[in-house]
C-alpha cells in the first residue's frame, strides 16, 4: 500500500509555489497596507500607568516604564 495515496493534503498546511506575477495588484497593495497597519500597531506602547489610581504608584511605575510581558517587546 502507499502512504502517499492514503494522505488527505487538506489536513496539513502546505505551501506551493506561485508565479509572483499573476498576483493581482489590488491583493499586493491591500496585503502591504495590512502589513503597515499591524507594524505601526506593534510600535504603540500603551501607557499602562494611566489607569493606576496612586499618584506615588502611578510616578513609579511612569518611571520604570514598564510594559505589558505578553506584548513582547
Amino acid at each position: 500500500m502507499n502512504n502517499k495515496q492514503n494522505l488527505n493534503i487538506s489536513n496539513y498546511l502546505v505551501t506551493e509555489a506561485i508565479d509572483p506575477k499573476t498576483i493581482l495588484p489590488d491583493k499586493v497593495n491591500s496585503d502591504l497596507e495590512a502589513l503597515n497597519k499591524a507594524e505601526s500597531k506593534s510600535t504603540y506602547k500603551t501607557n499602562i500607568a494611566r489607569s493606576i489610581k496612586n499618584p506615588k504608584v502611578q510616578r513609579a511605575v511612569s518611571a520604570l516604564k514598564l510594559s505589558n510581558p505578553f506584548k513582547g517587546y
